[in-house]
């Protein structure tokens, strides 16, 4: 019997040792959907790990899961401001501003906090904003 049709096997490559699907299947000398059926077949689950993406608005984001069917997200733009504070609690209500102006230019050099009117005003000069953060 092939060492992926054992489920106590594939558990333990799977989960226990961290191996991909593509990693045991190339072991195995069959496809990653091979593995994936016989995941499938045994339910060995794994939780996904922090994953970065794009935002349908183009905002860079780190997403992670929080329970089953659940997940957190926190915008790159974001989660580099926390570096900049000396407590989580200084962003509270505060927005992240670009300063070259390029909102895909995630350095830190390149953000700063600042309070919604101030961004508001970089922006716009008129106190409106349509800025997204």
């Amino acid at each position: 019997m092939p060492k992926y049709k054992d489920e106590q096997w594939l558990r333990e490559q799977y989960l226990e040792n961290d191996r991909t699907q593509e990693d045991i299947a190339s072991e195995c000398g069959v496809s990653h959907m091979t593995i994936q059926y016989w995941r499938d077949k045994f339910d060995i689950e794994k939780t996904n790990p922090a994953q970065f993406g794009i935002q349908t608005d183009g905002y860079e984001q780190w997403k992670c899961e929080a329970g089953p069917g659940e997940a957190d997200t926190v915008l790159v733009h974001r989660l580099l401001a926390t570096l900049q504070v000396d407590e989580l609690s200084e962003l509270e209500g505060k927005h992240v501003h670009h300063k070259n102006g390029r909102w895909r230019h995630n350095t830190l050099e390149n953000i700063e906090v600042v309070t919604p009117a101030e961004h508001s005003k970089i922006h716009t000069g008129d106190g409106v904003s349509d800025v997204v953060v």
